[in-house]
């Protein structure tokens, strides 16, 4: 980067942090006044008053409430901490919570997992929905892909663990994420930080907020843009790959023309651009498991074609690819959210519109050869989605919440497979008839457009019967009906054929039909489904609750929108069942010292059926293809504390055992090491994608050192420890996928006014460089590959608040 960009950089960075605005006062917790409920101070946020509990207010029952009151298994994080920890987007969530588990090989390939379940972390299709909802201001996100940006101007987020489905407009069938940003205020405030760090990164933060027309009409303005250079060396040509560019805008106006009445109008629009190619060579498997050796393996093929590849490695970020793999990315929406306040009730309208649009390009061979010239499948995604429901409000014998809720979502999809000048070469065995071979496969291009289109219909309800002061009745009830259609069309091209003699044809024509020839068919299904839990609540003392809950829930099923085979005898049912999820918890909520000591405790017990997966079909002559295939457990046991022992310290710890197996799963696709077995039995094995051990733990301390323009100042530090064991990263549990337990360290140090004026931090995260992957996973040719997770990174942070 130039002196030029990097001076431009700065000066739009301090331009946008020191933006003029009235001084608000500061709140009993250091935070901007706020027009919604909010989470107070996180275990990670430091306290100033002594006599502060480190209780946190959420809205998981879509009432405030103390998150000690609720029989809910959640974990809240407040703004405060978030920006502390430099908790900016979901990847860095998991950190802080043991239970979420968010697997990103690139933004379309992401899995969002709640004890286990949500997306199988080996298969991404747009026909299939996700189990674990993500909402952002009360939108659903659809995609998994609209979650990958940075998030901006954040006042909290709650995990909740479990089935919503009951409460939340949008079935969530294994647990939901919950996004609340910032609200506009009626007091002038403005504030941001600004981030320089190694590999160039760079990073701005800002906000400007107040009123507009008095105590009626206020606006809040937020902006986020993040940069960076990559992590690994393309061998290829010199490139850096695994770069990001994130930017990210978000407007809001709040009209309250009366107490009774508020309408929130929000918009935002973000854009991400960044190379790919992460996949590092970590060694080729030349034998079975059997001791058969792996013919024509990765190996073997390179010394056929005089090609050296890049150095194999466990530790170092070399790749070699030629196709310049990238992605763009971009979305945005706007939603209106409605608040009539009736006499004992709240009615709320939610409506929006959202759109999400991919556009990737990958090397298909991971080489630097041209065999794999661009495999991908970029994406058009738009969604309109309306809530309506009644809340009840004040105390009363029993509480409710009841609602109706629509959402219509399209994606347009295509999908590139273009092969190169040495395919056949590559691809090949080198047995296959040379000229066959080129004629066949070299610049042999099939292109496909898919389109599954949903239509989502649901009502819901749930009340809590307060039965005595200390035992309360949970019950809800959800109904949904869902129809979804699409359509699958592929057409192919190549060389010609013609000049080849007739035996040869049909051997060309034999090759292209194992990748790719011209299929065309519609599909559609619709169900209705009935959710529901109960859950019985007894506070045992003022400061114990203990609770149990059992909920029923619908993971939908959907379109295997791809290239099989729907006619004939050996026709496959592109229609993918509902999963079925019944969820058993129990749980205990203490709270000790005045509330200076949180300590809770959850068990559960997770049965689904008809798991959605790869099988293998004996009867369709091995095929192997995306349907339900039997089922699954997740069980264990989860463990959240957080202490604030004296004014000047706070502490968390997190942890969860999740024993996720598959039971039923007999016809799996084998593992790329066992050989002369045409399916596999996986029942009783391990889940992919789920550690059984996982835990995070850290704090934050503090002391004043003096003061400073009339100001107080304090010194403060903090760190966070992760920890995951073991898991798979393949759902046939592949050895060669198993990524290996690891361990991250985040520390920071800093200067901070109490009144937020200035607030300077030094930070590291993953400070002892450990080398961990994030997915691992064995090619057909043999060829052992990883995606390595971010090296330690450190930086300077600098935030105001005026």
């Amino acid at each position: 980067m130039t002196t030029h960009t990097n001076l431009s950089w700065i000066a739009l960075c301090v331009a946008m942090v020191a933006t003029p605005a009235i001084a608000a006062p500061a709140t009993a917790d250091d935070a901007p006044p706020r027009t919604t409920p909010r989470a107070t101070p996180s275990p990670g946020a430091a306290t100033d008053d002594p006599g502060q509990s480190v209780e946190i207010l959420i809205t998981a029952r879509r009432r405030e409430e103390r998150s000690q009151d609720v029989p809910v298994a959640v974990n809240a994080f407040g703004g405060a901490q978030l920006e502390a920890t430099r908790t900016y987007n979901l990847r860095d969530l998991q950190q802080l919570t043991p239970s979420l588990v968010v697997t990103t090989t690139n933004p379309r390939n992401t899995s969002i997992n709640i004890r286990g379940l949500g997306n199988n972390v080996s298969v991404y299709n747009d026909g299939l929905e996700p189990a674990v909802g993500v909402y952002l201001d009360q939108v659903y996100l659809a995609r998994p892909g609209q979650t990958v940006f940075d998030l901006v101007d954040v006042d909290r987020i709650e995990v909740l663990r479990g089935p919503q489905g009951t409460l939340f407009g949008k079935n969530t069938s294994a647990g939901a994420v919950v996004i609340s940003t910032r609200a506009p205020s009626f007091t002038p405030e403005a504030g941001g930080d600004v981030t320089l760090g190694n590999y160039d990164f760079r990073q701005v933060h800002a906000y400007l907020s107040g009123p507009l027309a008095g105590d009626t009409l206020a606006a809040r303005l937020s902006f986020s843009k993040t940069e960076r250079d990559g992590f690994n060396h393309n061998r290829f040509d010199g490139s850096r790959t695994q770069d990001y560019h994130d930017l990210g805008l978000r407007g809001q106006l709040l009209f309250k023309p009366t107490d009774a009445f508020k309408l929130s109008v929000i918009g935002d629009y973000g854009r991400q651009h960044a190379t790919t190619a992460a996949a590092v060579l970590e060694r080729v498997v030349r034998s079975y498991d059997n001791g058969t050796n792996f013919a024509n393996n990765y190996t073997d093929r390179a010394t056929r074609l005089g090609y050296t590849p890049a150095p194999f490695s466990t530790t170092e970020r070399v790749v070699d690819v030629d196709a310049d793999p990238r992605y763009k990315m971009n979305q945005g929406g706007v939603s209106a959210i409605a608040d009539l306040s009736l006499p004992g009730n709240t009615l709320t309208s939610v409506t929006a519109w959202r759109y999400w649009h991919w556009y990737p390009h990958n090397d298909g061979d991971s080489t630097s050869l041209d065999a794999g010239r661009d495999f991908h499948q970029s994406n058009e995604q738009q969604q309109f989605s309306q809530e309506l429901r009644i809340a009840s409000e004040g105390e009363r014998r029993v509480d409710y919440v009841a609602g109706v809720y629509y959402l219509w979502q399209e994606i347009k999809a295509n999908a590139v497979n273009a092969y190169g000048t040495r395919a056949a070469d590559w691809f090949l065995a080198p047995t296959v008839d040379r000229v066959v071979g080129a004629a066949a496969l070299n610049n042999y291009t099939y292109v496909s457009d898919s389109s599954p289109v949903t239509n989502s219909y649901a009502a819901f309800a749930q009340g809590i019967w307060h039965i005595t002061p200390s035992l309360d009745l949970t019950g809800g009830l959800r109904y949904t009906y869902k129809d979804k259609s699409g359509y699958f069309d592929q057409t192919a091209s190549g060389t010609d054929l013609s000049t080849l003699t007739a035996a040869q044809q049909v051997a060309a024509q034999a090759i292209r039909a194992r990748y790719g020839v011209a299929n065309s068919y519609t599909a559609h299904t619709s169900a209705g489904r009935v959710s529901g839990q109960a859950t019985l609540a007894y506070k045992i003392t003022p400061d114990a609750l203990s609770y149990a809950t059992y909920a029923r829930g619908h993971k939908f099923g959907g379109l295997n929108l791809a290239n099989i085979n729907v006619v004939g005898a050996l026709a496959a049912d592109p229609v993918i069942r509902p999963e079925t999820i019944d969820s058993y918890e129990i749980g205990l909520k203490t709270s000790w010292a005045n509330g200076h000591l949180i300590a809770n405790l959850a068990a559960f017990w997770t049965d689904d059926r008809n798991y959605q997966s790869t099988i293998v079909d004996v009867e369709r002559n091995g095929a192997s293809f995306f349907t339900n295939v039997g089922a699954i457990r997740s069980r264990g046991i989860e463990v959240d504390t957080r202490a604030t022992p004296a004014r000047w310290l706070s502490l968390y710890a997190s942890g969860t055992y999740d024993d996720a197996r598959y039971v039923s799963y007999p016809n799996s696709p084998c593992p790329i090491e066992t050989t002369g077995q045409v399916l596999c039995d996986l029942s009783g094995a391990r889940l992919p994608g789920v550690s059984k051990w996982s835990g995070s733990a850290g704090g934050e301390a503090h002391g004043g050192v003096g003061r400073f323009a009339g100001r107080d100042v304090e010194l403060y530090a903090g760190g966070d420890h992760s920890y995951r064991s073991s898991f798979y990263t393949t759902a046939n549990l592949s050895s060669y996928s198993r990524v290996a337990a690891y361990d991250l360290t985040n520390f920071r140090i800093g200067l901070r006014t109490h009144d937020g004026l200035f607030d300077i931090q030094a930070w590291g995260r993953n400070v002892f460089d450990t080398h961990y992957a994030l997915t691992r996973s064995a090619a057909n040719t043999g060829a052992v590959t990883y995606t390595p997770g971010d090296p330690a990174t450190y930086g300077v942070t600098l935030r105001t608040r005026l």
